[in-house]
C-alpha cells in the first residue's frame, strides 16, 4: 500500500462491484450474441461449453485490461479505488488473470445465496441438496465478509492470494 493510499472500505468495493457487474453482465450479453451470430452464419451447433469459455475470456480481456492498465475498472474509477500489488506496483496479467478466475468463482458462490432460493419448483427440484448448497453459499459468503471486515487491508481471499490490495485513492484538488 502507497503512503498516500488508504485500504479500501467495503462498502466502496461492493458499489464498484456492483457496477462492474453490471457492466460484465452487458458485456457477457454482448457475447453471447455474437457467438449465437457466428453459430448461425457458420451453421455450427450452438455448444455450452464453448460458450462458457467465451463468456470467461470476455470477462478476463474487461478486467486483466483494466487492472494492468491503471489498475481500475470502471466501476472502481467511479469509486476512486485502484489495484495494485502489496508493493506498491502495477498488476501484471498473469496475476490479473488468477485474480479475475477467484473473483468470479468467490462471487457465483455469493450469488448462490440469492439464486438458489428464487428457482422456480421445476427447476428447484433438479437441483440436489439445494438446501445444503445454499446453506454451504451463505457460510461462505459469510466467512469471506468477516475475513475482508478483520483484514487490517481489506483484503478478500483472493487479494491475499495474489498479492494484491484495493485502495482508497485521495480525492483531486480543484
Amino acid at each position: 500500500m502507497t503512503a498516500l493510499a488508504l485500504p479500501a472500505p467495503p462498502w466502496r468495493r461492493l458499489a464498484a462491484a456492483c457496477y462492474d457487474g453490471l457492466l460484465l453482465l452487458a458485456l457477457w450479453m454482448v457475447t453471447l450474441l455474437a457467438s449465437l451470430f457466428v453459430h448461425d452464419l457458420l451453421g455450427l451447433t450452438r455448444n455450452d461449453h464453448v460458450n462458457s469459455l467465451c463468456l470467461f475470456l470476455a470477462g478476463l480481456v474487461f478486467f486483466g485490461w483494466s487492472w494492468t492498465h491503471g489498475g481500475q475498472t470502471l466501476g472502481m474509477r467511479s469509486w476512486r479505488l485502484q489495484l495494485l500489488r502489496e508493493d506498491g506496483l502495477p498488476v501484471r496479467w498473469p496475476v490479473a488473470a488468477v485474480r479475475y478466475t477467484l473473483m468470479l468463482a468467490s462471487w457465483l458462490v455469493a450469488m448462490g445465496v440469492l439464486v438458489l432460493p428464487l428457482l422456480p419448483a421445476a427447476v428447484a427440484a433438479s437441483v440436489p441438496y439445494r438446501a445444503e448448497v445454499t446453506e454451504g453459499c451463505a457460510a461462505y459468503t459469510l466467512i469471506a465478509t468477516l475475513v475482508l471486515l478483520m483484514d487490517g487491508k481489506r483484503r478478500a481471499f483472493y487479494d491475499r492470494l495474489t498479492s494484491t490490495e484495493i485502495v482508497l485513492l485521495p480525492r483531486e484538488e480543484s
